[in-house]
């Protein structure tokens, strides 16, 4: 299979880098709220401005954003009418839910690879927005001398800085926004300097905007070639004491002394442990014990060793006709154990009926891993400290209500894990399903953005973790709504491809099926997840009804619709499944119930809006809903616009 490389291009660029002031406090004091904000504002002022200057968002965090421009003018006109559009914004606010900016502008030399940038220039910009003051921009030399005296502001020259990881003085300027004075000299700036001196120490510990390995990569061996300095926003937070979140270090199995086959089979089921806990989710960090770390068969003496907040150890002792395998999972740092489980394996043992069993096995452990971690994480959420701690936050409020805020909370405790870790993969596909879900609960959303937001984060995560089925399947996710079908079905197929075992992953297929206009197939793999995990899970069940409801199969549809309800509550996507099939079938009172579940969950739901979301451009698709479940919703009185 042919390997697809980006292709690496450098170019001159004017580059801004923006940045918000406090904005650990703003989210330690209302997360949800302020995540609204900057995506409203984001929405209102700087969206537009970008655009009105033909700018380029490169990547964002919870706090930043990378923009590109194709002249430092165009660059420091958005920045100036940004500025000035939050001036005012914050005249009505109290002073402690003002929102500020920090910019920087830079241009330079940069490296282009595919939709990425890295290189010096963008590396000077943001040394450049760690000197500027709260609602204030710096702009380098370069950027001073190409812009001309149509703007209506002035220039204080602050004199050359000396800054992190950049071997040169720069030469800075600070934009008057309140002055069309001409620049100022650098004596006359000493208060300034000072100031801007001290927010310069800033920036050794903020944290990286999304910037992809394979980019970070391939930008290395250039600037080394090259002989240029290091890399944009390299320096990272320093990380909390104690060993990583979700990390399991894997112990070998214990055998009885003396008994060679059983040893061997025992570190043959060790490989097959840690590869089976690997695969049960992209979020747990799995520490394989090597060699030379010995061989110590206490789980508190090895921990350090590992550098692994849990330890899973255990032993393997034969029984006739079959190997009994003892699993525990221990707290490396009290000792407790919080897990255990037994695994019977018939002896000769078949391979396929042995993975399942280790895949069952290290599926309980995954759960009661979360569990633990979770309860860790928002036991002091004041003092959560990494960025997978806020993951485990926003996944500990997951399902506590079916609301648009909900959604909105996790969403932004997932940025703020971004913002500390550009490189998260757990977090970037929370973004990427709290952004699924807010599709189906928000009337008024805004599908374009939306589905932009998709496309970066599962984008970013696949290139960040090619191995794990989970990122793939996002992936396809995100590119069925793009209308891209072709990327989404090859995409869907390397997931599989991964994990051929994983019901799950079928009835994602499956779905994908129905979006594309061939519900049958979808039925048909259904019945092969569920037959793979029975008695399937909630959304394999949901899967299985929306194709029915596709095909005009109403009883059948309204068979698992029920069966999924029981599973999970009252979801938002089966009560308008529901809806249309009890419509159809004449169960009026039972569908009016679910309408009235519609309406509470997603206030002024329309069809008209219902088709604006999107779910699927495909033609056969749109003229199934049409058939059978737009008009099952009219009957069930669901209003037309």
């Amino acid at each position: 299979m042919a390997v697809n490389r980006s292709v690496v291009t450098r170019k001159l660029a004017a580059i801004l880098i923006a940045d918000v002031v406090g904005f650990s406090r703003h989210m330690e004091r209302d997360d949800g709220g302020t995540f609204a904000r900057l995506r409203e504002i984001r929405e209102r002022i700087v969206d537009p401005k970008i655009a009105e200057q033909g700018g380029r968002v490169v990547k964002t965090a919870g706090d930043g954003m990378l923009l590109e421009f194709g002249s430092a003018d165009a660059a420091l006109r958005c920045a100036i009418d940004v500025q000035r559009a939050m001036q005012a914004d914050n005249q009505s606010k109290p002073s402690d839910q003002r929102i500020e900016f920090r910019i920087g502008i830079n241009l330079g030399d940069i490296i282009v690879d595919g939709n990425d940038i890295a290189g010096d220039g963008v590396n000077v910009a943001s040394r450049l927005e760690a000197l500027a003051e709260p609602g204030g921009i710096c702009v380098s030399s370069a950027v001073r001398e190409q812009v001309h005296g149509s703007l209506d502001v002035g220039f204080d020259d602050i004199g050359e800085q000396q800054v992190k990881n950049i071997m040169r003085p720069i030469r800075v300027f600070a934009v008057a926004l309140d002055s069309t004075a001409a620049s100022h000299s650098a004596g006359d700036q000493t208060k300034r300097t000072a100031a801007r001196n001290g927010n310069a120490s800033r920036a050794s510990t903020r944290q990286a905007l999304l910037h992809p390995r394979s980019a970070w990569a391939a930008a290395l061996l250039a600037l080394i070639a090259i002989g240029l300095g290091a890399f944009w926003w390299n320096a990272r937070a320093p990380n909390a004491a104690g060993p990583p979140a979700m990390s399991v270090g894997v112990l070998p199995l214990a055998a009885p002394a003396g008994n060679a086959s059983t040893t061997q089979r025992a570190e043959s089921l060790t490989h097959d442990l840690s590869a089976q806990l690997a695969r049960a989710d992209v979020a747990i960090r799995v520490i394989p014990m090597t060699a030379r770390q010995g061989s110590p068969r206490n789980s508190g003496d090895v921990a350090p060793a590992l550098n692994a907040r849990y330890v899973l150890e255990g032993d393997v002792q034969p029984r006739r006709e079959l190997s009994e395998i003892r699993l525990r999972l221990v707290n490396a740092t009290s000792g407790e154990q919080i897990w255990n489980e037994i695994v019977s394996l018939k002896e000769p043992a078949i391979a396929a009926e042995q993975m399942r069993l280790l895949r069952t096995a290290m599926e309980h452990l995954r759960g009661r891993l979360f569990e633990v971690e979770i309860g860790r994480a928002i036991a002091e959420p004041t003092r959560a400290t990494t960025a997978m701690d806020y993951v485990l936050r926003a996944q500990a409020i997951d399902n506590a209500d079916k609301s648009l805020d909900r959604l909105r909370r996790q969403e932004a405790l997932y940025e703020e894990g971004l913002r500390r870790d550009p490189d998260l993969v757990p977090a970037l596909l929370g973004v990427y399903s709290v952004l699924d879900g807010q599709l189906d609960v928000d009337s008024n959303v805004d599908r374009a953005q939306l589905v932009r937001r998709m496309d970066e984060v599962t984008s970013r995560a696949v290139n960040l973790n090619r191995t794990a089925p989970e990122t793939w399947r996002a992936r396809a996710g995100a590119l069925m709504f793009m209308g891209r079908w072709d990327a989404a079905l090859e995409a869907d197929a390397r997931a599989i491809q991964l994990d051929p075992d994983a019901a799950w992953l079928i009835a994602s297929h499956a779905w994908l099926m129905s979006m594309a206009g061939r519900p049958a197939e979808a039925v048909t793999l259904v019945a092969q997840a569920v037959a793979m995990d029975p008695p399937g899970s909630w959304w394999t069940i949901r899967v299985g009804c929306e194709a029915h409801l596709l095909l005009g199969q109403y009883d059948q549809a309204i068979a698992a619709c029920e069966r999924a309800t029981g599973h999970a509550g009252d979801e938002f996507d089966i009560a308008y499944f529901l809806a249309a099939a009890y419509a159809h079938t004449g169960a009026t009172a039972r569908a009016a119930q679910e309408t009235a579940k519609i309406l509470r969950g997603s206030p002024g739901f329309t069809i008209a809006k219902l088709r604006a979301k999107g779910y699927s451009i495909n033609p056969e698709y749109m003229r199934l809903a049409e058939a059978h479940w737009y008009t099952g919703l009219r009957k069930a009185g669901i209003p037309e616009q």
